[in-house]
């Protein structure tokens, strides 16, 4: 008989992030050992009896959906993987911040700082403010079914803070960049390389980092947190070196951002 794969999707931490667990598998993140990936979701749920409630309950439900063949639920053990993770839920904890800087899985390492609350990291490593500088934006106003409901004008303010390694065992230290989602005015930080430090409006730029050849076929950016979505003129393939943009051309491109 053929092995089907169950997938189940889990609302994870702020933002309506999620998080698919592939419970055929026995597996809770790609590529990511289960001791880690549970570690990253105790930075979340804080204490087992929100983890059972807000995540392994939730994956057992899987047996009462109707939209999974039962044949296919006969084909995983679910009881048996939930409890195994809740057994080591409690022996795992959350990644401390130098742990955090050193995990080399990229995607994974933003995952693990989704999970850190970032002001409160910065304001215990010790910080000072170097840099300030706006600008003025025009972005696209969508309404929940993704209408135009039209263009307002932003005033896009960013702050480049320099952050001690001391803590983190460093010996220099790091540069993060504030800035506000113009939907929420809830304050966002992004860690930023040394090079753009004296120039905030080139550090959010850098960001954003695309093959070369594709720039100028790009017709507008749309981002959202650390997803940025590229809308091309018209069908390009990615090729050679990728390059971050500049103020000028990632400005001139931004057309929304929540």
């Amino acid at each position: 008989m053929e092995k089907h794969s169950v997938i189940i999707t889990i609302p994870v931490g702020r933002e309506g992030n999620t998080l698919s667990l592939n419970i055929t598998e026995k597996n809770v993140i790609n590529d990511v050992s289960n001791t880690d990936a549970l570690r990253y979701l105790s930075g979340i749920f804080n204490n087992l009896e929100r983890f059972k409630g807000r995540f392994t309950d939730i994956c057992r439900s899987v047996h009462k959906r109707e939209d999974i063949p039962a044949e296919r639920v006969e084909s995983f053990k679910c009881d048996e993987f939930m409890n195994e993770l809740e057994e080591l839920f409690e022996h795992v904890q959350p990644f401390s911040y130098d742990e955090a800087f050193k995990i080399e899985n990229l995607q994974f390492q933003a995952m693990v700082f989704g999970s850190i609350d970032i002001r409160e990291m910065i304001q215990n490593l010790g910080s000072n403010r170097i840099a300030t500088d706006g600008i003025e934006v025009k972005h696209k106003r969508f309404d929940t079914d993704g209408n135009l409901l039209g263009v307002e004008d932003y005033h896009n303010v960013y702050e480049v803070y320099e952050v001690s390694g001391e803590k983190l065992g460093l010996n220099e230290n790091i540069y993060a960049l504030k800035c506000w989602c113009t939907s929420t005015n809830l304050e966002h930080w992004l860690w930023i390389e040394d090079q753009y430090k004296d120039k905030p409006l080139e550090a959010v730029a850098s960001t954003f980092r695309i093959h070369k050849n594709l720039i100028p076929h790009i017709k507008e950016l749309k981002r959202q947190g650390d997803v940025l979505l590229v809308e091309m003129k018209e069908d390009v393939v990615p090729e050679g070196e990728i390059v971050a943009l500049t103020a000028e051309q990632y400005f001139g491109l931004l057309t929304s951002q929540s």
